[in-house]
């Protein structure tokens, strides 16, 4: 049996500890509430609140754009994570449009054990996606999907108009 004086100051360290580690950044990665989290068995998917380009500015028509932080935890000591980029989607809708995404960079890649965050338009870890062809001015708001396929599932994020927040949910 401990006294109530050996306990507070096991209590403080402990609170100590935890203050540090996450000063410090120990421990795993810490998921805003506007962001969307998929997992796929040992792997964690997380999406945050994207940034919107194209279709967009002065009657020009330009690709739709979506680029994002997207981080892959994988909490597997054995297996590598390996996405393909054909396997990266984006669904963009409205009213009565429809338009596909497509990932524009190299395979996204998580050891085992790591996390990988993948974020912006250059360098090996971007993360982003385009249309293959310029779209009217008119389709610049609307509901993105963006979809992930890993070891037979999906991760998805559907990210609305109402610009606050990615919902993630797995196929």
């Amino acid at each position: 049996m401990i006294d109530r004086r050996t306990f507070l100051k096991l209590s403080a360290g402990a609170l100590v500890l935890t203050a540090a580690g996450a000063l410090t950044g120990c421990g795993d990665t810490v998921i805003d509430k506007t962001s969307g989290v998929a997992k796929i068995g040992d792997v964690t998917f997380i999406c945050t609140t994207p940034f919107l380009g194209g279709g967009l500015g002065d009657g020009i028509v330009r690709q739709l754009t979506y680029w994002t932080q997207f981080t892959i935890q994988n909490h597997s000591t054995i297996e590598k994570v390996v996405i393909k980029p054909e396997d990266i989607t984006c669904i963009f809708r409205e009213a009565d449009t429809k338009e596909t995404l497509y990932f524009k960079r190299n395979e996204l890649v998580a050891d085992p054990g790591q996390t990988a965050v993948y974020t912006g338009t250059n360098g090996k870890k971007a993360f982003y996606l385009e249309t293959k062809e310029p779209v009217p001015e008119k389709n610049s708001t609307g509901t993105y999907e963006l979809r992930v396929r890993y070891n037979g599932q999906t991760a998805v994020f559907l990210y609305g108009n109402n610009g606050k927040n990615v919902t993630g949910s797995v196929e």
